[in-house]
């Protein structure tokens, strides 16, 4: 699997005479070479060749994790003399690069500097990436399945323990504890968990504030499952609410399903963004709508492609995103419903099961 990825991307370099890809820790680090490792304070590269060769700068401290992908060319340094040295040793095996493909979406400054004393100049392929990993292959939806299903039974769990007087972070912290029991590697962005006034800000952390009754509760959370992400929005109420807010929601879920509904090959993401859009709109919250209807969705929790407004990419089999439309007026609330989609060759796949009729607790 990873293999073939490489040569892929090989192809690729080779069509843009570029020699070399550098690739830094991170999901492209996994998605190329099967290494599982986050950037830190010491200088970790792979370096690909356009014939699919692959090659290390490691620090002493993760040697064993690197050697578990590969034995060869893996040039290592401690922490006393640090990289340099590697480098040297690197460049004496492949010469002066002519021209380096970089990830400048991802690389660091100090990452950049190690990369240009192996080459006269680099390039930005940030996008050939984004060509290869765009579209999943059946192992990467696979493992999605697997992450939606944590999800799903992990807020099944969590709903006996909400609520009045419950905090946001108590609630956060039992869903990150059953994501972790039901096999998750962690949580790919800071748990969501916002309710009453809180939940018209879209990207509201779990604080500590207590639940009320009569209030709405955004729960946005994610599970990671052999590197994959799955994630989830729901919004619950507690105890009776008021019928704008259950207007709000309406609406919310009648956007959703119909942006789901007209997902197939050929579709573009603007399309599947406006028409979530223009039932929101109609029904009077357009200006309380304020981003877009989805993202991408693989090895990182935000990725292409985008629905969006103006988009013209045309949605093809294997393309994984979320679907997942919002409604936030400020001092009142908010409702944001999401599901997580694969493009088939007929249609879609919604990975979700979930009910999304408004559960009150």
């Amino acid at each position: 699997m990873f293999e073939q990825r490489r040569k892929k991307l090989g192809q690729l370099l080779k069509e843009k005479n570029i020699e070399s890809a550098v690739i830094v820790p991170g999901s492209n680090m996994y998605y190329f070479t099967g290494l599982k490792l986050k950037q830190s304070e010491r200088l970790t590269l792979a370096v690909i060749t356009k014939d699919a060769e692959m090659l290390f700068i490691s620090p002493q401290v993760e040697l064993i994790k690197v050697k578990e992908v590969t034995e060869e060319n893996v040039f290592w340094y401690t922490d006393e003399k640090g990289p340099g040295q590697a480098l040297n040793q690197l460049k004496n095996v492949v010469g002066t690069l002519s021209k380096i493909g970089v990830e400048y979406d991802q690389m660091r400054v100090m990452e950049l500097k190690a990369t240009k004393t192996l080459t006269t100049s680099t390039e930005d392929i940030s996008g050939v990436i984004n060509t290869l990993r765009i579209y999943k292959d059946k192992q990467e939806i696979e493992q999605m399945q697997h992450a939606v299903k944590v999800l799903e039974e992990s807020f099944e769990a969590t709903l006996l323990y909400i609520k009045p007087g419950v905090t946001e972070s108590e609630i956060a912290a039992q869903l990150e504890y059953e994501m972790r029991k039901r096999g998750s590697e962690g949580t790919p962005f800071g748990t969501i968990v916002a309710s009453g006034y809180r939940g018209a800000s879209p990207h509201a952390r779990a604080g500590s504030k207590k639940i009320d009754s009569g209030e709405l509760i955004v729960m946005d959370f994610g599970s990671i499952i052999n590197g994959y992400i799955g994630d989830i929005c729901r919004t619950v109420a507690v105890g009776e609410i008021s019928t704008e807010l259950k207007e709000i929601y309406e609406t919310v879920k009648e956007a959703q399903q119909a942006a789901i509904d007209i997902i197939k090959p050929g579709v573009s993401a603007h399309e599947v963004d406006e028409t979530a859009r223009a039932i929101i709109r109609d029904k009077g919250y357009g200006e309380y709508f304020t981003h877009r209807t989805g993202h991408g969705l693989g090895l990182s929790p935000h990725e292409k492609p985008y629905m969006m407004q103006n988009s013209t990419l045309k949605l093809e089999p294997g393309m994984a995103f979320t679907v997942e439309p919002g409604i936030y007026v400020p001092k009142k609330g908010g409702v944001r419903i999401e599901d997580n989609i694969i493009i088939t060759e007929e249609g879609y796949l919604n990975l979700m099961s979930l009910q999304k009729e408004l559960i009150t607790i």
